[in-house]
């Protein structure tokens, strides 16, 4: 099979002195690679770095890194530079935001072969009635429901976040559709947050699809414990789910948190075991599963660094991490959109 030609865009990177950072995918170097300090390529205050004069590809090896004499900001200047475990309340500002730039290329590749494979695709019959509804240019409607990074996290603007992402992507795939988009996420909660207020904040709205995502706070180290309990996490989706499908005309999609900086403080290292109890979940209930652990171990499998996908360091995405749980909708929806981007060679 052929690959096809492809165009990443707006992939983020941390540059480190002048050390090799990897690249997501091999790039052709016959279409060169443009560099700049924002996601959004008509942002007002864009800076276009230059090619050899700020930075270098290696595109035979698919790796870039900045020059000594860079425009590009150096993350060894960070405060956290250095640190092997850190408390983010012990400093004041652990942000990459200001060391964050985004990259365009395009790379050859097989998108039947190399593409977003989750651990768990899901149960897209979980999303059939919702789905049906778009086809039929019918009206319906989206309620999101999670913590902070359901919430937008640490998106630089609201279209990057990543339930508008797939809201757009949506409208203009079917444009005689009324598609409402409404979120009801609470930064910092917990899934005993949600299971207390989802009779409150969703159940009423009676909403064709909703998608709750919680997680990234349960699994945080407490004491000599975590926020909430495997057990307690998994009795709280329970319950939620439950609220949801007797519903009758709501469909449902779980999603899976992102990882947080493994060297921070307050992380578990249980994120997995969380991420797990989701996808059972899913396959129990019937439920549509966005496993966005998934996408993300293969982000950091592939090279990229925990600085490259979190904006606040610790456990928000970027804006090519909102990407990437956009991305983690991919296997509910590809038998009916096809949403890579192709272009010629």
């Amino acid at each position: 099979m052929n690959p096809v030609t492809r165009r990443q865009t707006a992939e983020a990177f941390i540059f480190v002195k002048e050390e090799n950072m990897s690249m997501r995918y091999r790039p052709l170097a016959k279409l060169a690679m443009v560099l700049r300090s924002h996601a959004d390529e008509d942002h007002p205050g864009n800076i276009i770095y230059a090619e050899g004069i700020d930075y270098v590809v290696d595109y035979d090896r698919g790796v870039i890194h900045r020059t000594k004499q860079s425009r590009i900001p150096d993350w060894s200047r960070h405060e956290l530079y250095g640190q092997v475990v850190f408390d983010h309340a012990a400093f004041k500002n652990c942000s990459n935001r200001e060391f964050t730039v985004y990259g365009d290329y395009v790379y050859d590749n097989d998108q039947f072969k190399d593409c977003f494979v989750a651990h768990d695709s899901g149960n897209r019959a979980g999303v059939e009635r919702w789905l049906s509804k778009l086809r039929t240019s019918e009206e319906s409607s989206i309620v999101v429901f999670g913590d902070s990074i359901s919430a937008g996290g640490d998106a630089s603007e609201e279209k990057f976040m990543y339930f508008n992402r797939v809201h757009q992507f949506l409208n203009e795939y079917y444009p005689r559709s009324r598609i409402s988009l409404l979120n009801k996420s609470v930064g910092g909660e917990t899934s005993k947050d949600g299971k207390n207020r989802i009779q409150r904040d969703v159940i009423p709205l009676r909403p064709d699809l909703v998608i709750i995502g919680f997680g990234m706070n349960d699994q945080n180290k407490h004491g000599e414990g975590v926020g909430v309990s495997p057990a307690d996490f998994e009795s709280n989706l329970c319950q939620m789910i439950e609220a949801v499908k007797k519903l009758d005309n709501s469909d449902l999609v779980l999603v899976t948190p992102c990882l947080p900086n493994p060297k921070w403080w307050y992380s578990s290292g249980l994120t997995g075991r969380y991420a797990e109890i989701i996808r059972q979940l899913g396959r129990e209930y019937g439920v549509g599963v966005a496993d966005v652990t998934a996408v993300w171990e293969q982000e950091l499998a592939a090279g990229k660094s925990a600085e490259s996908l979190l904006l606040n360091n610790i456990n928000h995405p970027n804006d090519y991490g909102h990407w990437l749980y956009f991305q983690a909708f991919v296997p509910l929806l590809r038998d009916n959109l096809e949403i890579i981007e192709t272009i010629k060679a």
